[in-house]
């Protein structure tokens, strides 16, 4: 009696994962797709920056924006300051209340 309770009860259990199909199966053509749609795109970002890198020379050349700064030092001596006055990185918060 115990072992046909048991057989029924296991075959309960097991039974979903013999016959549950998967959720959502992609077919190999999709993946093709997909995988196009990403080339696609990595190629138009490629273009895009290429186009802002022209534009950006244009500028320079015009002398319409500078070069890109190096380095860029703003003396803050004698300025109200939190945190270690010896740190390498300094954040500076600049607000105008009206």
């Amino acid at each position: 009696m115990k072992k046909a309770v048991l057989k029924i009860c296991l075959s309960f259990l097991l039974i979903p994962f013999f016959f549950v199909e998967p959720g959502f199966p992609q077919t190999s053509d999709e993946l093709k797709s997909l995988g196009k749609e990403m080339d696609e795109m990595k190629e138009t970002q490629k273009t895009i920056q290429k186009d802002l890198q022209e534009i950006k020379s244009v500028l320079r050349a015009r002398g319409l924006i500078d070069e890109d700064p190096q380095n860029l030092f703003i003396d803050i001596s004698g300025r109200p300051f939190k945190g270690n006055k010896n740190a390498r990185l300094v954040l500076i918060e600049f607000s105008e209340y009206q």
